[in-house]
């Protein structure tokens, strides 16, 4: 009304002043109705409480591995009872958690009498995390069936074993491999294009899980962890993760190894800043069925 008054008017000056007062109603509508919540208001949000936690059993792969290990000790630390298991090719008996609520067996994800064993004789399990897998990108070119067999098969076999017994939430550790070569102002919204196998075979995880989802309704969470460092992860390793291979590096008195120009920038990501969330994942309800990239944003 204020509006077709003031411009009804032959009147220059009214004019501009009913414009000005309406883009500043509209901006002002913006800022309050349109408002993005802050980190405050996500956390009072209803939907943001978790499940609890407390009792419920859950079995962790990869267990003697670094996030695997990790992620062991903060379930446990939330309360659930963790069945912890870890073939170790590529883990060390002391990273798995010495925690009251965390319980160890030896075994291969790709045996599935062993899986088979651990379901039936430690289950029902509530929730899943899949973590156990061989990370190895570049070598992975060179040992292609390795790959698939420890990445793909041994994730699929979990993942059967998983739908039988009716778990309710499987929360699988993809990787940033499944991008391939990115852009340098990389966004959520890149489609993964892997470029060796072992982003292959975790990409193909993801699809799978999908299927399992829309037709069994087996709930997800998928985590790619960007560049994690920190304790338990293995230095001797020269294949993956340039923290690690430069402390091994430094240990021995070698020179680092550099690429190229040595301008290249990452990001990287502490390995306790990325554990907690895997671990709290399947108890926040809306997290389910969907994709997460966890790590840093900051390169150095």
């Amino acid at each position: 009304i204020f509006f077709r008054h003031m411009t009804s008017k032959n009147d220059i000056f009214n004019k501009r002043v009913a414009t000005a007062t309406l883009v500043f109603v509209v901006v002002i509508l913006f800022m309050f109705v349109g408002k993005r919540p802050t980190k405050q208001d996500w956390a009072t949000c209803p939907r943001a409480d978790p499940l609890p936690a407390a009792g419920k059993k859950v079995l962790v792969t990869g267990a003697a591995g670094f996030i695997g290990s990790h992620v062991a000790k903060s379930a446990a630390e939330l309360g659930l009872q963790v069945i912890a298991i870890d073939d170790m090719s590529g883990g060390f008996w002391e990273n798995v958690p010495q925690h009251p609520n965390v319980l160890f067996f030896k075994g291969d994800c790709k045996d599935a009498a062993f899986v088979e064993k651990i379901f039936s004789k430690h289950g029902p399990f509530e929730y899943v995390y899949h973590l156990a897998a061989y990370a190895a990108e570049g070598l992975s070119h060179f040992i292609p069936s390795y790959n698939y067999r420890n990445n793909l098969v041994g994730s699929v076999e979990i993942l059967n074993f998983a739908i039988k017994d009716k778990v309710k939430c499987f929360v699988f550790t993809s990787s940033i491999a499944v991008y391939g070569s990115v852009p340098e102002d990389m966004r959520e919204d890149v489609n993964p294009t892997p470029e060796d196998p072992y982003g292959v075979s975790k990409f193909a995880m993801e699809l799978h899980l999908k299927s399992a989802h829309e037709m069994h309704g087996m709930e997800y969470v998928i985590f790619r962890p960007h560049n994690v460092y920190g304790p338990n992860q293995n230095i001797a390793d020269k294949y993956r993760n340039v923290v690690g291979i430069f402390m091994n590096e430094i240990i021995h008195g070698k020179p680092l190894t550099i690429f190229g120009d040595g301008e290249q920038s990452r990001s990287f990501s502490y390995i306790d800043d990325v554990a907690p969330i895997i671990a709290k994942a399947p108890l926040l309800p809306h997290a389910r069925n969907h994709i997460f990239n966890v790590g840093a944003d900051d390169s150095y």
